[in-house]
């Protein structure tokens, strides 16, 4: 890297004090002990933990990032959940018959699943949370996952041509809830583990209607931990222990308190004080605690990258995608900006996410791409020809980025590297609340954006779903016949029958994006987290919720 460079990275480090990086959705678990030392922590048996962004729902059918679905998985359950290593294991449920031709899923619900209210958790709150998941009026960012996990009719109800009723999930009784697929789902037990499928009881969301999740009072709990309180933008949210849970008796905890803290500082400090148990790290602040005993890392799922609006004329030229995709220096934005273990990315699909069926891990088969490796000296090409091509000799574009300090600070690098590396080119930034800027991405009303996604499951399908014609992740607008179909069939078709065969073309699927050039990588993110010594048990995960308090404990 050259010298100019460093310099530019480290005065836009100095800019900005770095904060949590925070999401969504290859079970992956690092299990963080430490040894009780004199270390001061909170004293009480609450944890403490600190979150970068606000909560953005506490309805499990409306949620749509990580910070929500790692929330609600510490107080709800579903039919299954995950367990130390963040495999799919049964929850509500104690029994699940299979049928021999994978289309029937009959489940037992356990007899002491309780709300925390007292009563029985039953197979209607289930039939009840997952029709409104595939209600269209219902307006949920993962109403698709009723289509990936291959439910009955859900193709007919997604696109209004049926009712929610006719949806494969059905209660026999009070505690036998049966599940019909339209196919086999290769991945079906695990999306179970999502929080999009928890439960939610029918009478007490009607009688909450709109205000249902919004607080307290409306949120009944099912898992380990319930709500106490809460509401919408809270920068504080607290959990007690939840005495009608079946396994209470394992749960050490007294209660969580989640603390919002955008700056990382600040964070720090709270940490030092005691008043936070685990706080998250980036930048310069992890050089100044990484030889502390209590500091660790771990690689998550997690996908940085820039979307190109392709319906922006500029933007539908290949070769100014091209130019921008290969302008900007990876290495800089997590040596020398994030400094928190993350990993410069010219690919997709998260490193260490899933395996083929022979065992072979998706990155070490699919490799990297061209397309998104840095290489000024062909972005300069690219850029030339998609001016002439267009017919103009220079370009303003913008940016739209969330107003976390981190983002921020990589939007910042990003533009610097843009303008400098391509002539004739302007970027401005527009920063927004994340939840605002979510809402502009998915209406189109936007040029470029930095965003993230998290896998929500363990397979290559998690992300590249998010790129199908019409998908409510797929912001730039992609569109690709042959990339359709291929996923379909992956999903639905023959290829889902064929373990091998669906292996291999995902693999071509994420060649695809590369190819068209429709999607930026930057990196995959690391976590870097200081944990009190008097913490143990705290598993962490790198798909769907991001982590689990069942078992941790303060000494």
């Amino acid at each position: 890297m050259k010298n100019w460079k460093k310099a530019a990275a480290m005065a836009v480090t100095a800019s900005l004090c770095i904060t949590a990086l925070a999401g969504c959705g290859g079970s992956s678990k690092t299990e963080e002990k430490t040894d009780s030392t004199e270390k001061k922590s909170a004293s009480d048996n609450t944890l403490h933990y600190q979150i970068g962004v606000a909560i953005d729902s506490l309805n499990p059918q409306l949620a749509n990032d990580g910070t929500s679905f790692s929330v609600l998985a510490q107080c709800m359950e579903g039919l299954y959940t995950k367990d130390e290593d963040g495999n799919a294991i049964l929850a509500a449920a104690e029994s699940v018959d299979k049928s021999d031709d994978g289309l029937t899923y009959t489940f037992k619900l356990r007899d002491d699943a309780k709300w925390s209210d007292g009563s029985d958790v039953t197979a209607d709150d289930f039939v009840y949370a997952w029709q409104t998941l595939a209600d269209p009026n219902t307006g949920s960012e993962y109403q698709f996952f009723v289509q990936t996990a291959c439910l009955l009719n859900a193709d007919d109800i997604v696109a209004g041509n049926k009712p929610v009723t006719d949806l494969g999930v059905e209660a026999v009784d009070d505690k036998t809830l049966k599940v019909t697929l339209s196919s086999p789902c290769a991945v079906f037990e695990s999306l179970m583990t999502f929080p999009s499928f928890l439960p939610v009881k029918r009478d007490f969301a009607q009688e909450a209607g709109d205000n249902f999740a919004t607080s307290a009072d409306t949120i009944l709990c099912n898992g380990a931990f319930k709500i106490t309180d809460y509401e919408p933008s809270a920068m504080t949210i607290k959990a007690e222990k939840n005495d009608d849970y079946y396994d209470a008796g394992d749960v050490k905890l007294d209660g969580v308190e989640w603390q919002v803290i955008l700056d990382n500082q600040t964070a720090a400090m709270s940490y030092e004080s005691g008043d936070l148990d685990v706080v998250t790290l980036t930048g310069d602040l992890i050089e100044q605690y990484q030889d502390d005993e209590n500091f660790s890392t771990s690689q998550d799922g997690y996908m940085w990258y820039i979307s190109p609006n392709t319906e922006i004329k500029e933007l539908a030229n290949e070769n100014i995608r091209l130019a921008l995709a290969k302008s900007f220096d990876k290495e800089a934005v997590t040596d020398t900006l994030l400094k928190d273990g993350s990993t410069p990315a010219d690919y997709i699909v998260a490193e260490n996410l899933a395996v083929s069926p022979d065992g072979t891990e998706f990155r070490k088969q699919a490799g990297t791409y061209d397309n998104w490796t840095y290489d000024v000296d062909a972005a300069k090409e690219y850029w030339s020809k998609g001016l002439s091509e267009l017919g103009i000799d220079s370009l303003e574009l913008e940016l739209v980025t969330e107003d976390s300090d981190s983002a921020q600070q990589v939007a910042q690098f990003l533009q610097n590297e843009w303008q400098t590396n391509l002539e004739g080119l302007t970027v401005s930034i527009k920063v927004e609340p994340k939840k605002a800027r979510l809402e502009d991405m998915q209406n189109g009303n936007y040029q470029l954006g930095l965003t993230r996604w998290g896998p929500d499951y363990a397979d290559p399908m998690t992300d590249l779903d998010c790129f199908i014609t019409g998908s409510s992740t797929n912001y730039g607008r992609y569109s690709n016949t042959e990339y359709d179909d291929t996923i379909d069939s992956a999903k639905y078709g023959e290829l889902a029958l064929d373990t091998e065969a669906r292996w291999n073309a995902l693999v071509d699927c994420e060649k695809m994006l590369a190819d068209d050039c429709v999607v930026f990588p930057i990196y995959q993110q690391s976590i870097a987290r200081m944990i009190s010594p008097n913490v143990s048990g705290i598993y962490f995960y790198s798909t769907g919720s991001n982590y689990s308090f069942k078992y941790a404990e303060k000494k």
